[in-house]
């Protein structure tokens, strides 16, 4: 049971840690970390273990950095991910769009950034994507907008940054 939880989950939690942080080799101690908090626990009165397990990883992540202190979060590094078709036009052209995106997705604000992620990335509904992080619907409503709108703002090439964009958004007056 406790092994089918794992081949059935770690590619989801990786890629998750992975979208949040930009680093493999931190995901893959964070990966790590996060089934040996899964398995310490009581696992088998536990409904969905996938969003459980996504829960873990976020609070993991979320203490990594608090423990790090770091405000501005990642730089892009190149994606090595790629697919590389072969027609070099459309590599380039791909390439440009993903690497404006991975930009774009760095420079906002981290719960809009997890939200994105979880919702258009991993393609998780409202509901399981609340469940995930432990918040309302309504608040991961709020968040998607607010978050769909700054990241529009900075791939459109708009003035200041997704943190001054909108309204509701703190100013980091730390930059």
């Amino acid at each position: 049971m406790d092994q089918k939880i794992y081949e059935v989950n770690y590619i989801a939690v990786y890629k998750y840690i992975l979208y949040l942080t930009n680093d493999a080799q931190l995901a893959h101690g964070l990966l790590q970390e996060t089934f040996y908090r899964f398995y310490r626990q009581q696992t088998s009165n536990i409904d969905n273990p996938k969003a459980f397990l996504l829960r873990i990883a976020r609070n993991i992540v979320y203490d990594h950095f608090r423990k790090k202190r770091i405000v501005q979060f990642f730089t892009l590094t190149k994606d090595e991910r790629i697919d590389e078709s072969p027609l070099p036009e459309e590599v380039v052209e791909k390439g440009e769009e993903v690497e404006a995106l991975y930009k774009a997705l760095q420079q906002l604000k981290f719960s809009y950034r997890e939200v994105i992620v979880l919702r258009y990335i991993e393609d998780y509904s409202v509901k399981e994507t609340a469940i995930i992080l432990g918040q309302s619907e309504a608040h991961i409503k709020n968040n998607t907008t607010r978050g769909l709108q700054a990241l529009r703002k900075l791939l459109e090439g708009g003035e200041g940054n997704a943190r001054t964009t909108i309204k509701e958004a703190p100013i980091d007056r730390s930059e």
